[in-house]
């Protein structure tokens, strides 16, 4: 059988079957292989392609970016909304475009290039500024990538900036973006002003009943209850399990016994201060102090007229100011004169009191404190396993905090977080991952354990949850009057503002406007574009510079008043160098938009195919 299977393959019948068959394979049978662009690709540029590893970690980069800046990482539905991996797969589209100049070009980076460049990076030296391998290593690894392909990545980037150089290096601003540049940096212009608040206008009516309703519906929004949660919670801490332990006789006469001698009262000094005029005063004291004389003579000397301030038997942490303690304790008995933050200061120290080490009973509470803290270091993981444990077998927290000895307490905290500081034994760092945990419970769930620092860790049970509500006009009446009053005066105020603007326009002279409603105009010092400098401010310079001479507005102010204005000179700025910084700043923003502008076409002409069912398994859009 086997002979005639092989004389029957060399048949041109057969040949012509077996090409049919590999065709069928190659157009059909093999998930696209000569129209798409393979699993591993996300995406193609030119020759260039972008894979998949390198758009996940690029795009996961992303997402933890925000995740540090929020306290949340979004959902893919999220990030495709915020356009996160648009914008991943533009800068990856750039690059890959160019790649393809840098393969065109044939441009390389050496070794020693690629290696300096990363002795020198930032991310991977010591407090000293020398490169250190291990942190290079480990930077790698916690964000995923090996040293080749990190090396790999770096040469290519080297390449890329060759590329970038050599098309936009040296591209320099035009004349004329100098000249308009030096125009809107350097002309001047004066202005006559007047401020006006709300001292000019007629009282105004309570609101009524009807009007308060109205208006509370128009603004329902920013009257309304947060969703609220209530929570039974269990923090351990190594502070708070400390607290829940007892420590023995036995263990503190033996805590005592191995640290006895670190245990000791504070120095204590008798410090009298005399604050001084003027330096003539401390020399007269360290001269008389030199020749023998008591302080009280030379006081009794010399009319200073200056007062003793006892501060009595301190220790060197009551005295605030550094200079004085040092003065007070760096020394003997005796005067000293002390720089201190008001001036100088005479320093008499008398009766020292060295420190002398506790007896146990003195020491007591310390050393509870140093047993119970090593206790809590020791057994706080074992804790926190027990508590897992029993956390399974879905018993309510506070059953369980009971069985190992601990507390919990119940707190309510609204969706942004108010009643988190509340929490006892929260650590700062863990009040977001704690807020965030809570705003993701579900009823009727078990939830997890929330790590809140090192080896802390919180436990919650969800009691309640109170859903966000509008609130009724009983619940804000005072509230929603004064807010209704203050927004009748702001309108009022800027009508009034208009209306005396428009007087200006009309011909009337601002002071005698400015006069009209109890208010003084008076001229501005010259002003820029950045304001004058002192009060006129560069909201106000802005709308000075939109006009012409004559031209006349109303700016309102951040405190809710109004500056009314009118132009009354312009002075255009001489043509000046522009200094070297400016020059520099200005050129590298035209090579920029020329590079942008440069790969935007690049990248088009090249063309960018995206293969979307590898991209969507990325992003989990498919699951």
């Amino acid at each position: 059988m086997l002979d005639t299977f092989k004389r029957y393959s060399n048949t041109w019948v057969a040949k012509i079957l077996m090409a049919l068959l590999i065709l069928s394979f190659g157009l059909f049978g093999i998930a696209n292989v000569f129209t798409n662009l393979g699993s591993s690709s996300v995406a193609r540029v030119g020759n260039q392609s972008i894979s998949a590893v390198e758009f996940d970690r690029a795009y996961r980069t992303q997402l933890n970016n925000i995740a540090r800046q929020t306290g949340r990482q979004p959902s893919p539905e999220e990030a495709v909304a915020f356009g996160i991996p648009g914008s991943v797969l533009n800068q990856l589209a750039s690059n890959a475009a160019l790649d393809q100049m840098v393969a065109d070009f044939g441009v390389g980076a050496s070794d020693e290039m690629v290696s300096e460049m990363i002795a020198q990076d930032p991310n991977f030296a010591t407090t000293l500024g020398v490169f250190d391998r291990q942190q290079f290593t480990q930077m790698l690894r916690q964000n995923g990538y090996t040293e080749s392909e990190y090396i790999t990545a770096q040469a290519e980037s080297v390449q890329r900036s060759q590329v970038i150089r050599g098309l936009m290096g040296g591209a320099m601003a035009p004349k004329t973006i100098l000249q308009i540049t030096n125009r809107v940096q350097n002309d001047t212009r004066t202005i006559d002003y007047f401020t006006l608040s709300n001292n000019v206008l007629d009282p105004i009516d309570a609101p009524t009943e009807e009007q308060l309703a109205a208006y509370l519906e128009e603004n329902q929004a920013q009257y309304r209850a947060e969703a609220q949660k209530q929570i039974e919670i269990l923090v351990l801490t190594p502070e708070s399990l400390a607290r829940s332990l007892e420590a023995s006789d036995e263990e503190l006469r033996a805590e005592y016994e191995a640290s006895g001698d670190q245990l000791t009262s504070d120095e204590t000094r008798n410090v009298t201060l005399w604050r001084l005029k003027d330096d003539a005063q401390a020399q007269t004291l360290v001269q008389g102090v030199a020749a023998g004389q008591s302080l009280d003579q030379i006081l009794a000397a010399n009319n200073f007229g200056i007062t003793a301030t006892p501060l009595g038997q301190v220790t060197r942490d009551e005295i605030a100011d550094e200079a004085i303690a040092i003065a007070a304790f760096d020394g003997d008995k005796g005067l000293t004169i002390a720089d201190a933050e008001s001036g100088k200061v005479a320093v008499m120290v008398r009766n020292i009191v060295p420190e002398t080490q506790l007896s146990f009973e003195e020491a007591r509470d310390e050393l509870v404190a140093r047993v119970n803290a090593k206790k809590a270091r020791d057994q706080i993981l074992d804790k926190i396993d027990e508590i897992e444990e029993q956390r399974a077998t879905l018993r309510p927290i506070s059953e369980i905090a009971a069985d190992v000895g601990l507390s919990t307490q119940t707190v309510e905290i609204t969706q942004s977080g108010v009643g988190i500081t509340d929490v006892a034994d929260l650590p700062d760092d863990g009040q977001q991952r704690l807020l965030t945990a809570v705003n993701n419970a579900e009823e009727d769930a078990l939830l997890p354990a929330v790590t809140i620092g090192g080896n802390a860790m919180a436990w919650f049970d969800l009691l309640e949850t109170t859903p966000a509500r509008d609130l009724a006009l009983d619940e804000v009446r005072d509230e929603l009057e004064t807010a209704w009053l203050e927004d009748q005066r702001a309108e009022a105020l800027a009508e009034k503002a208009d209306n005396l603007v428009q007087e200006v326009k009309d011909g009337t002279p601002i002071f005698d406007v400015a006069s009209n409603v109890g208010q003084i105009a008076q001229p501005s010092l010259p002003l820029t574009r950045r304001g004058d400098g002192s009060f006129i401010t560069g909201n106000v310079a802005s709308a000075a510079f939109s006009g012409g001479e004559g031209y006349a507005d109303a700016v309102r102010m951040s405190d809710g008043t109004y500056i009314v204005f009118q132009v009354t000179n312009i002075t255009a700025a001489e043509p000046a160098e522009i200094e070297q910084q400016n020059l520099i700043s200005l050129s590298d923003s035209v090579a920029d938009d020329l590079y942008q502008q440069f790969i935007t076409a690049r990248r088009d002409d090249l063309g960018v195919s995206i293969n979307q069912g590898t991209l969507n398994q990325i992003l989990a859009l498919d699951q």
